[in-house]
């Protein structure tokens, strides 16, 4: 049980920056070798861009967990506690109905022609590998926005359980 609370707590801001770490080192490196020692690294873009794409699904799912996506206030702050913790729970509700479509539609794309038995350009990774990012992502995000939601339903106001 503490593993499955520390993956909770911890999971997706892990990820973000074990990744960050990743993509920035690649892009120093590159960098270096470009300007420096004028030859750089061929698949480093590629790299850069499979890494950047995970770090930003497991970012979408960390800003989920802690409230932090962008969101007007500016009628929910003016409307009675009661009223406004129905408006969060219906934002999470149409946020959990997009991210469930977004989530199949990443699964359909994996089985698709153009993804299936093709390779990265120049850094050779299997193209279904970066494009796996997308329902792993929604599938962390479905989970964070499904507590978003659980917490909307118990909590005495808005501010507490809905959006921010």
């Amino acid at each position: 049980m503490k593993a499955l609370k520390w993956l909770d707590d911890n999971c997706e801001k892990f990820c973000c920056s074990v990744l960050f770490i990743g993509f920035t080192v690649v892009m120093i490196v590159n960098v270096f070798m470009r300007f420096v020692l004028e030859n750089a690294i061929p698949w480093a873009s590629d790299l850069v861009l499979f890494i950047f794409t995970w770090f930003v699904m497991f970012g979408m799912s960390y800003c989920l967990k802690t409230r932090s996506h962008i969101s007007i206030t500016v009628i929910a702050d003016r409307l009675p506690p009661r009223v406004a913790r129905l408006c969060a729970m219906l934002v999470n509700a149409v946020m959990f109905a997009f991210m469930l479509l977004i989530c199949y539609n990443g699964l359909r794309l994996l089985g698709d022609r153009s993804v299936v038995n093709k390779y990265g350009l120049l850094f050779r990774y299997p193209l279904w590998s970066l494009y796996l990012a997308l329902p792993v992502g929604c599938a962390l995000s479905l989970i964070r926005i499904a507590q978003n939601f659980h917490s909307a339903m118990k909590a005495p106001n808005a501010r507490e359980g809905g959006s921010q």
